[in-house]
């Protein structure tokens, strides 16, 4: 039986170690984003930033789409348990070079930092999987002024409507940081929106998409 997240993103998926185990992380791939973006502006993205990178496999995938890609991430992952991290991209497998991740974090592409800590995210597209859900309420409109600057603002995340779907297959959502908002599809949207941005739910992407409206 395939697990909810595998059910909702079956685009891509990829292995990496956390300091509590060995994890499955479910993504979005840079080049579904990048053409959402085109739809959005007529134009191909040349730039993109990864808030939450983990070990670096979206920004690798960026950087081959053909993005000036980048990222940041609360904490360094420990050495990968085996030489060849596996990626699952459209239902085929593939292996990635550790040291070529590991590339991404000694040329400083990736930085180990809060997104708290940042100057304001210049950037065609940037990326957020569960990244929002680790911040309360009150410091998310301080984390969403970050992007104020970028084109457009892509955010997957666990909300009230995947718990309850999950609990009716049996599954209990769970992640390697405790989240601390969960809500409904619409509270987030009204966030978005009270915070400066024009957002909407793309349902094939199953991505929160936030234009800031002040670019």
């Amino acid at each position: 039986m395939r697990c909810y997240y595998d059910i909702k993103y079956p685009y891509l998926q990829y292995s990496y170690t956390d300091t509590d185990g060995d994890y499955i992380m479910f993504s979005v791939p840079p080049a579904m984003l990048a053409h959402k973006y085109y739809t959005v502006f007529n134009k191909q993205p040349e730039s993109f930033f990864d808030c939450g990178a983990a070990i670096g496999m979206i920004v690798q995938l960026a950087l081959d789409y053909g993005m000036d890609a980048r990222g940041i991430d609360i904490k360094r992952y420990p050495p990968q348990h085996q030489s060849f991290p596996w990626m699952k991209h459209m239902g085929k497998f593939y292996a990635v070079p550790h040291a070529k991740l590991q590339d991404l974090f000694d040329s400083g592409r990736i930085e180990i930092k809060s997104v708290l800590d940042c100057e304001p995210v210049k950037s065609d597209i940037a990326y957020c999987n569960g990244t929002l859900t680790y911040f309360d309420e009150q410091t998310l409109p301080n984390v969403l002024s970050k992007f104020q600057n970028v084109k457009m603002l892509c955010a997957i995340h666990n909300t009230t409507e995947d718990v309850n779907a999950a609990k009716e297959l049996g599954e209990k959502l769970g992640t390697c940081n405790e989240p601390r908002t969960i809500k409904p599809n619409k509270w987030w949207i009204k966030t978005f929106n009270k915070n400066g941005f024009n957002a909407e739910y793309d349902y094939t992407l199953r991505t929160f998409i936030a234009i800031p409206r002040q670019r």
